[in-house]
C-alpha cells in the first residue's frame, strides 16, 4: 500500500466459533480493527488474532531495531486485552517510522486478505448444489475419519474444508473465518455403492471409497439424492464441440510461504485437453498480480480448465501451492466472460496449501460430432497414415509436416511461435483443406494460425508421439535425476514412424531455441507447449495431472539433448 496510514483503530474483541466443531465446544476471540489512509477516502475493516499481533510485534522489533512498543506479548484473554491493543495501535498510528515498514504494510495486506477471503468461502459455499458437516472416512481407514465441511459445487466437483461451528445446514460467514480447503473430488464416473442409517458410501474413478456420515438421516437422503442427480447431470454434459475457452489469470491471495524468507515465488500453469501454459513468476509474493492471458482449442464439453499454483525453485522441481478446477459445462454458453475467485485445493493431506486465485474465464462452441474418416490427416495415427495414405508420406512421416517446418524456418524470428494462439476459425479452415487434400498455400501474415494446426496435429494423435505404453517408464526417469543413455534406451523403443518425425522435429525446434532473444520460445517453452500432446497418459486421471511438470522436464531434456539422441537412434 503506497498511502500512508494516519490511523489504526481496534474496534473490539469477540467470541468467534472459528474452532468449534459439531460434538465439541470451545470459542477463540478475534481482534476488529478499522484502518484509515491519509488522503483518501479508502477504510479497511478487518479481522486478526493474537498470534498475528504478536507475530507483527515481533516482526517490528526485528526490522525497526530501535524502536519501543507499549507491549511485548499480547494476550487475548488478559484483563487488560483491550487497553493493551489500544496502546499498540495508538503507538503505530503516531509513528510514521511503523507505518512504512514492511512489517506493518504485509500485515494490513494479509489480515485485510484473509477477512475478504472469509466472506469470499461464505459466498462460495452459499451458492452451491449442496453443502454441510459430514464426517468423512477414507479407504474404511479409521484414522482417517475427519470432520469436514462438504460442498458440491457446478454439479461436477465435492470441495470439502477444515471442519467448521454450527449445524450441517446453517453456515454462517463468522463459522468460515479463516476455513481452508483441504481437498477436491470430481465427481466424474462416481457411484453411491452402499447406502445405510445416516451415511452413505461413494467410489470414485479411481477406486477409492470415502464413507460421508451425516447428523440425521433426511440429510444424508439429500446428499444421496444430489450426487445422484449430479451424476445425471455429467452424463448429460458429455459430448464433443468445437470451442475454445479463453480467459485471464488475474491474481492470488494469501497463498502459502514457502521460501526461508517468508514469502513464495509463485507462478501458474494452466492446462486444457492436452495444452498448457505457464505464467510469468512473481517472485517473493504471497499476493501476486499476474494479469496473464491464456487460450486453448476444446473439443471435449465434459472437460475442465485447471489452474495449478507452484512455487519456482532454481535449485530443485517446483514446490506445489494449490489447484483450482473449473468444469466448462458451468461456464456461460453464449461466450460471456465470468469472473471467479476460487479457493486453491491440496492434492493430499501433506500439502501446505492456504489462498484463493480470481480467474476471468469464456467458453464458446458448437457441437461437433464428425468422425475421424481413415483417409484424414488429422486424428489418425502416424501408423494408419503411413499405410492408408502412403502417395503423401516420406519416410512414413505426412509431407505436410515437412511443408509446415519448411514455412516456419522462414520465420524463426516471430516472437511468440507455437506460443502465441492463432485464430481458431483460420485453424480448422487449414485441418479442413489438409484433411481434403487442397494444397497449402502458405500465407505469413497468418503464421500463428499454421502454428495452431501443427500442434492441433500432435493434439490428435491418438498414440502420441512418446507412446502411452512408455509414460510410466519416462515419468518414472523423471522422478529422479535425468540420465542420457536409459532415456535413449526407451526412445529406441517407439514405432519407426515416431522415430522419423523425431528425427525432423528436433533440429527444428533446436532452430526455434537458437533464435529464442528474438521469438521467446527457448527449451522451456517449447516443451510447456508440445509436452503434454508428446507424453500423455491413454487414461488421464488427477494423479496424471499432478505429472505435468515432470511432462515439461521430459520434454525439455530431449529438446535439450537432441544432438546426443539423433546420433543414437
Amino acid at each position: 500500500m503506497e498511502s500512508v496510514t494516519t490511523t489504526i483503530q481496534c474496534m473490539g474483541i469477540k467470541d468467534s466459533c472459528n474452532k468449534k466443531k459439531i460434538f465439541q465446544g470451545g470459542k477463540s476471540k478475534i481482534i476488529e480493527f478499522q484502518v484509515k489512509y491519509e488522503n483518501s477516502d479508502e477504510i479497511l475493516n478487518f479481522q486478526t488474532t493474537q498470534s498475528a499481533i504478536n507475530k507483527l510485534i515481533s516482526e517490528i522489533k526485528k526490522e525497526i531495531y530501535s524502536i519501543n512498543l507499549p507491549i511485548s506479548n499480547y494476550s487475548v484473554t488478559s484483563s487488560s486485552a483491550l487497553q493493551d491493543i489500544n496502546l499498540l495501535c495508538q503507538c503505530i498510528s503516531s509513528t510514521p517510522k511503523i507505518q512504512r515498514s514492511l512489517s506493518f504494510v504485509n500485515f494490513i495486506e494479509t489480515e485485510n486478505n484473509l477477512t475478504v477471503s472469509s466472506t469470499f468461502i461464505f459466498d462460495f459455499i452459499k451458492n452451491s448444489d449442496i453443502s454441510g458437516v459430514l464426517l468423512k472416512t477414507k479407504n474404511n481407514n479409521k484414522r482417517t475419519k475427519k470432520e469436514r465441511l462438504c460442498v458440491i459445487k457446478y454439479s461436477r466437483v465435492l470441495y470439502y474444508f477444515s471442519e467448521t461451528g454450527g449445524s450441517s445446514t446453517d453456515i454462517s460467514s463468522t463459522e468460515v473465518k479463516k476455513k481452508r480447503c483441504k481437498g477436491l473430488k470430481f465427481l466424474d464416473d462416481c457411484k453411491i455403492i452402499e447406502r445405510g442409517e445416516n451415511y452413505f458410501q461413494l467410489k470414485t474413478s479411481n477406486n477409492e471409497t470415502y464413507v460421508f456420515t451425516t447428523p440425521t438421516n433426511e440429510e444424508c437422503d439429500r446428499w444421496v439424492t444430489t450426487i445422484n442427480n449430479c451424476i445425471d447431470f455429467i452424463t448429460k454434459s458429455t459430448f464433443r464441440v468445437s470451442g475454445q475457452v479463453q480467459g485471464t489469470v488475474v491474481k492470488a491471495r494469501n497463498l502459502a510461504v514457502k521460501d526461508l524468507n517468508g514469502k513464495s515465488d509463485p507462478f501458474v500453469i494452466i492446462k486444457a485437453e492436452q495444452q498448457q501454459h505457464r505464467t510469468q513468476t512473481i517472485y517473493k509474493s504471497l499476493n501476486p498480480q499476474f494479469n496473464e492471458p491464456f487460450h486453448f482449442d476444446i473439443t471435449k464439453h465434459q472437460g475442465y480448465v485447471y489452474f495449478f499454483v507452484w512455487d519456482e525453485d532454481k535449485f530443485k522441481t517446483a514446490d506445489f501451492m494449490g489447484e483450482v478446477i473449473v468444469p466448462l459445462s458451468l461456464l456461460p454458453a453464449n461466450g460471456s466472460e465470468i469472473s471467479l475467485w476460487l479457493p486453491l485445493a491440496p492434492r493430499n493431506s501433506k500439502d501446505k496449501v492456504s489462498g484463493d486465485i480470481m480467474v476471468k474465464i469464456r467458453y464458446f462452441f458448437s457441437p461437433d460430432q464428425i468422425e475421424v474418416s481413415p483417409t484424414s490427416i488429422y486424428g489418425n495415427s502416424l501408423e494408419t497414415i503411413a499405410k492408408n495414405r502412403p502417395e503423401i508420406c516420406k519416410n512414413q512421416v505426412p509431407n505436410i509436416l515437412y511443408q509446415f517446418i519448411e514455412f516456419f524456418e522462414q520465420h524463426l524470428n516471430e516472437e511468440g511461435l507455437f506460443r502465441i494462439c492463432g485464430n481458431s476459425t483460420e485453424i480448422k479452415f487449414v485441418k479442413n483443406q489438409i484433411n481434403n487434400d487442397t494444397q497449402i498455400t502458405f500465407n505469413p501474415s497468418s503464421v500463428h494460425a499454421y502454428a495452431g494446426a501443427f500442434k492441433l496435429f500432435f493434439r490428435e494423435l491418438p498414440e502420441p508421439l512418446f507412446t502411452f505404453s512408455q509414460y510410466d517408464n519416462l515419468i518414472n526417469l523423471a522422478k529422479k535425476s535425468i540420465e542420457l543413455q536409459p532415456l535413449i534406451e526407451i526412445i529406441k523403443t517407439f514405432p519407426t514412424s515416431h522415430l522419423n518425425v523425431l528425427k525432423l522435429l528436433l533440429p527444428f525446434f533446436g532452430k526455434i531455441a537458437a533464435n529464442s532473444k528474438s521469438n521467446l520460445m527457448n527449451h522451456s517453452n517449447l516443451s510447456i507447449v508440445f509436452g503434454p500432446s508428446f507424453l500423455r497418459v491413454k487414461d488421464e486421471s488427477h494423479v496424471n495431472l499432478m505429472e505435468m511438470i515432470l511432462v515439461n522436464d521430459i520434454a525439455k531434456f530431449v529438446f535439450e539433448n537432441s544432438q546426443q539422441i539423433l546420433k543414437s537412434i
